[in-house]
């Protein structure tokens, strides 16, 4: 039986391996980071707007790193801040025009392109399915599963 520690490194390994792979090239050719693009992403996926704390739950990045990417964001004029008047402690990311543009168009081209070469063509389906299945299990273990962090299209596989 191999050490429990191993797998952990292989995956944490591989993932970071191809999440440099793929910011480098949507830096490139997007003119984006990788995490730009999920946040155009999430967004898009729901709704066009969300709450900067869902967006930290989200991309799981800390409250000040999501204040700077959507920082980011505003000045390429791809999302705008909302406050509700009736409630000052709320904060909005908003999707504009311009970042649906961004999300449906180059950096989701880009993206899918990417992720392609540097995750896709390198697994089989069989792989594809156990780091599905596997995922789902480790979520749910830490009760993080949550339908929101994915495309509506996702398959449920429940």
């Amino acid at each position: 039986m191999t050490e429990p520690i191993y797998s952990w490194l292989y995956v944490q390994q591989g993932v970071d391996a191809v999440k440099a792979a793929m910011g480098q090239r949507m830096e490139a050719e997007a003119g984006c980071s990788l995490l730009e693009h999920v946040a155009l992403y999430q967004l898009h996926h729901n709704g066009g707007r969300l709450q900067m704390s869902e967006l930290v739950e989200l991309l799981d990045v800390s409250p000040s790193g999501v204040t700077r990417l959507i920082e980011r964001l505003v000045k390429r004029g791809w999302v705008v801040r909302e406050q509700p008047a009736d409630n000052r402690r709320l904060v909005y990311a908003v999707l504009t025009d311009e970042g649906e543009e961004a999300c449906v168009g180059t950096t989701a081209r880009v993206y899918r392109a990417s992720l392609a070469e540097e995750f896709t063509e390198l697994l089989n389906d069989r792989d594809l399915a156990d780091l599905r299945r596997i995922g789902r299990k480790l979520m749910e273990g830490h009760g993080r599963w949550d339908v929101k962090r994915f495309a509506p299209s996702e398959p449920s596989e429940q």
